[in-house]
């Protein structure tokens, strides 16, 4: 029995680099602008926020993520959300890592994040303060941890487990998301998160009107979507990304 976590090697730049993916966690050129264009603004997020101005103030915004990865694409949707200064809501945050980062390998990515994206400062050292110091799991076993950040306005919860079996313990459930974030390494780097079961549960978790959106456009992915029941389409990507999908879940026909 082995315990999981990342395996790191870090660029000179900062950046951390999977070294069973093979592959980057984020790009200091451009990491923040891409989890904007291929998160925040394909999922309408900004937009949905400001309309809760307009909600009860026990009104919960449920956002799903398969990779927290380094939580960069949670501090950005944290960043936003914490610009709406009369925003009484709660942001509910609900994502899966396999491979998690210890608090350490954490810090050491935000120091990267503080210097490239300053704005993020505030959010880095509130996750960093309540991050667990013990993150790690074994093979056989998951685990999952509610951290609540900013006096309990924000609610996130880090299931360390593989993605489908992470989220199939949601289920059954009244909490469907409102939009997913489906992130980790691509489909030709990580085949086994890339599923039909996957999609189906991501479908059985969600709602009329879920968005949801994806950095990859591979056929794989887009089709295993339509199957579950997603309506998807493909849009312009962003800089080197020709194009990048996004779904939703359909409306009710009457």
């Amino acid at each position: 029995m082995s315990e999981k976590t990342a395996q790191i090697s870090w660029m000179p730049s900062g950046e951390p680099f999977s070294e069973l993916f093979q592959d980057f966690y984020f790009s200091t050129d451009g990491g923040f602008q891409e989890t904007e264009y291929v998160f925040l603004k394909q999922n309408n997020i900004v937009q949905r926020f400001l309309a809760l101005q307009e909600a009860p103030d026990d009104t919960v915004f449920r956002i799903g993520e398969t990779g927290f990865g380094t939580g960069l694409n949670f501090l950005v949707t944290l960043y936003h959300w914490l610009q709406i200064s009369d925003l009484n809501c709660i942001l509910e945050y609900t994502t899966v890592e396999k491979y998690p980062l210890t608090k350490l390998q954490l810090e050491e990515a935000y120091k990267t994040f503080k210097k490239t994206w300053p704005q993020l400062s505030l959010c880095c050292d509130e996750l960093l303060s309540q991050y667990p110091q013990e993150i790690a799991h074994s093979d056989d076993s998951s685990s999952s941890h509610q951290i609540e950040l900013f006096d309990g306005k924000i609610c996130l919860n880090l299931i360390i487990n593989d993605a489908t079996l992470g989220l199939k313990q949601l289920l059954p459930t009244e909490k469907t998301m409102d939009a997913w974030y489906l992130d980790g390494f691509a489909p030709a780097k990580n085949p086994d998160m890339w599923q039909m079961e996957l999609f189906n549960t991501l479908f059985a978790l969600s709602q009329s009107g879920t968005t949801l959106s994806t950095f990859t456009s591979a056929g794989v992915v887009r089709r295993g979507l339509i199957e579950a029941g997603f309506e998807m389409s493909k849009i312009p990507g962003l800089g080197k990304k020709r194009e990048i999908l996004l779904g939703v879940y359909p409306e009710a026909k009457i």
